[in-house]
């Protein structure tokens, strides 16, 4: 996520001025301020890669919640970066929207933040947050800071209602650990991107038009995950289809991304190496750069991403949202989940998916059509029944829903 300071108005969404969240003030829509600093990258081609990297917030992923929770509330909205002064939040919103991804962790220190929060006064929404430990048997820890941030926003409701959308009951049950309560268990907003009803049986008839899938696209994972790595020798082995290619799609880290823009001057040397390893080892290293330009990319607009994975019949990676936007432009995906996080993502968005230690070899075009299990009928009513809650949960915090989520929920 970002720390920069700044603000963007919504494109096309008009500000009104509403001076509080009093009583009167409640009659017209809450202003709000959206915690991401930049909506639009706008001609990021021609861009240095340190503002396209700031402005994904090192993760190309995140462009997928933020895209889907900007599309969900019909609120005026302004973007401010995350370390926007108190002062200056409090003088342009009556609400603040964090759009959230697996902060509660050991690997997050927010006390500057959660001060900044605390000073604002304003209440806060938070959705789809998320807790990372290595499985559900563990709990997670978390430093001083983001304990006390998890906190600040669990105290700053509205009303009476939860005020943290969750990933999951795992995340909603460590939370009610560490004495935040009333969380509502949810999923990923990015599980209604696409606003029609029925998309489970769309996906289900694009999955069946061939016996087996034919273009694969890797939503790749990490060089330094050791446990994924033959698997993805194997899948960038499927990828690489002479008749029907498919692409081999980053989202982090900053060096894997800096590749996949086909930038190798300054990378790390141990890195590139790693990256080098993880793809394809039996290459030189001049072949794997070329590699690299021919099937290695990375994505920073949400619907341009969605319409190049329309052309691949599956998704397959340890990226859950790399995954999760093939089923929102209606192709098939499979998630190999790694830990806590990618597990109950996948769990609560109906997203296929496959532990690692359960993708075992040889991994084949049969063995995957053979693995994915999918029932396009329980699909459309578990997104159905979440988009019900979900409807629920922004309408209690006073955020105004899209109006596609009404036809969701009731499947219509």
């Amino acid at each position: 996520m970002l720390e920069e300071t700044g603000a963007q108005e919504r494109p096309s969404v008009e500000t009104s001025a509403v001076p509080t969240a009093s009583a009167s003030a409640r009659k017209r829509p809450l202003r709000v301020a959206f915690l991401w600093k930049t909506p639009n990258l706008g001609l990021y081609s021609n861009a240095p890669f340190e503002e396209i990297y700031n402005g994904i917030g090192h993760n190309n992923g995140n462009l997928a919640f933020v895209y889907a929770i900007a599309n969900q509330i019909t609120n005026p909205v302004r973007f401010f970066g995350w370390s926007t002064s108190a002062e200056v939040l409090r003088e342009n919103a009556d609400i603040i929207v964090i759009p959230s991804a697996n902060q509660l962790g050991k690997h997050t220190d927010y006390g500057d933040m959660a001060a900044n929060l605390e000073r604002s006064g304003l209440p806060i929404v938070s959705i789809g947050l998320g807790a990372q430990a290595d499985s559900y048997d563990q709990d997670i820890e978390l430093k001083e800071g983001t304990l006390r941030w998890a906190q600040v926003i669990g105290q700053a409701r509205v009303g009476n209602s939860g005020n943290i959308y969750t990933r999951g009951a795992y995340t909603t049950s460590q939370l009610d650990k560490i004495g935040v309560s009333g969380a509502v268990t949810g999923g990923c907003p990015s599980h209604f991107i696409n606003q029609k009803p029925g998309l489970g049986q769309k996906i289900w008839d694009n999955w069946n038009k061939n016996p087996l899938p034919r273009s694969i696209s890797v939503a790749a994972g990490h060089q330094a995950w050791m446990k994924t790595r033959e698997i993805e020798h194997q899948l960038i082995a499927l990828m690489m289809d002479p008749l029907s290619p498919g692409q081999y799609i980053v989202q982090s880290m900053g060096e894997f991304i800096k590749v996949s823009r086909g930038i190798f001057e300054g990378i790390d040397d141990h890195a590139l190496k790693g990256i080098h390893n993880h793809t394809v080892p039996h290459y030189t290293f001049e072949e794997f750069k070329q590699w690299c330009r021919n099937y290695c990319r990375s994505y920073y607009d949400v619907p341009a991403w969605m319409d190049v994975l329309r052309n691949h019949d599956l998704t397959i990676g340890a990226r859950y949202h790399g995954v999760a936007l093939a089923l929102q432009a209606e192709r098939m995906g499979l998630t190999v989940t790694i830990d806590s996080r990618t597990r109950e993502l996948c769990e609560n968005t109906g997203v296929p998916f496959v532990p690692t230690e359960e993708l075992t070899a040889p991994i084949t075009r049969a063995s995957l059509k053979k693995l994915i299990k999918f029932d396009p009928v329980a699909y459309d009513r578990h997104r159905a029944e979440h988009a019900a809650r979900y409807l629920a949960f922004l309408e209690a915090n006073m955020l105004e829903p899209a109006p596609f989520l009404k036809g969701i929920a009731a499947g219509k």
